[in-house]
């Protein structure tokens, strides 16, 4: 099984660009803006999710979306820089 992305345009909010998210080129799932700082991810097909403890966001459950369940995810700005195979928090 291959999992892949393609973006394209909302289906019915014009200028609303998403990331479909493909199991063997089948659509499984959206990511989509839902704020000016956060994300919306909806699948039907959702098994578990993994949040690592140290994860220094904020995840909301949703539990149905049109009874499609969906995971919200807040966004806070932050040095953050990519050294080798590491991510570097600089306060």
């Amino acid at each position: 099984m291959t999992v892949s992305f393609r973006i394209v345009e909302h289906s019915y909010k014009s200028g609303v660009k998403v990331v479909e998210i493909l199991l063997d080129d089948k659509v499984i799932g959206t990511i989509y803006p839902e704020a000016s700082d956060k994300i919306k991810i909806i699948s039907a097909h959702f098994s578990e999710k993994d949040i690592p403890k140290d994860f220094d966001g904020e995840v909301i459950d949703e539990k149905e979306l049109d009874s499609v369940p969906a995971i919200q995810i807040s966004f806070k700005p932050r040095r953050f820089f990519l050294i080798g195979k590491r991510i570097i928090h600089l306060e």
